[in-house]
């Protein structure tokens, strides 16, 4: 599992990505959501690409829609059994992966002014949606990775080692 606060985001990582992250981040209106998705994207490959022994910018990643085909569905790394998951929110990006296959969810969520337990339940059940649902998930509560944040990782793989690795120095720094 790993985590970087937003101000890691710099221009700079857009050489990271393939054309179809440039055109969804360069679309994206609000500012601190291009940041969240340019940050999450980068960090995805920069994970996938020290794990398969790969420069980040050639990990293919494809993020085709199960049900409609468009590109917004969950990251996949086709020919490889690396399993990702990525998730941002407020001041913090989070990227999870599970080599060898399996199914992983993770999901980061910002409390604001709601009640934690509402918020506890939102990532548990988005945490589930994104390693697949049903049967055989285990939950990782983990630490909150900034204040006023709430961090859930879900797993097939109930006898999984979680660490939580602060990722800023794995990213390419910014160029002034």
């Amino acid at each position: 599992m790993f985590t970087v606060g937003l101000t890691m985001a710099h221009v700079g990582l857009l050489d990271v990505l393939d054309h179809h992250e440039r055109q969804r981040a360069a679309s994206t209106v609000a500012e601190a959501d291009r940041a969240r998705f340019l940050l999450g994207a980068a960090l995805l490959r920069t994970v996938a690409g020290a794990m398969l022994d790969l420069p980040a910018e050639a990990v293919t990643v494809d993020r085709a829609c199960s049900h409609c085909g468009r590109w917004h569905g969950r990251p996949t790394l086709p020919g490889t059994s690396l399993e990702m998951s990525v998730s941002h929110s407020g001041t913090v990006v989070a990227v999870a992966a599970l080599p060898g296959g399996g199914r992983v969810g993770v999901d980061v969520e910002r409390t604001g002014d709601r009640p934690v337990p509402e918020v506890v339940a939102w990532t548990i059940a988005e945490a589930q949606f994104k390693a697949g649902g049903g049967p055989g998930l285990t939950l990782h509560r983990l630490p909150p990775p900034a204040p006023r944040h709430v961090l859930t990782l879900a797993t097939n793989q109930a006898s999984a080692t979680v660490e939580v690795v602060n990722a800023a120095t794995l990213l390419p720094p910014a160029t002034s």
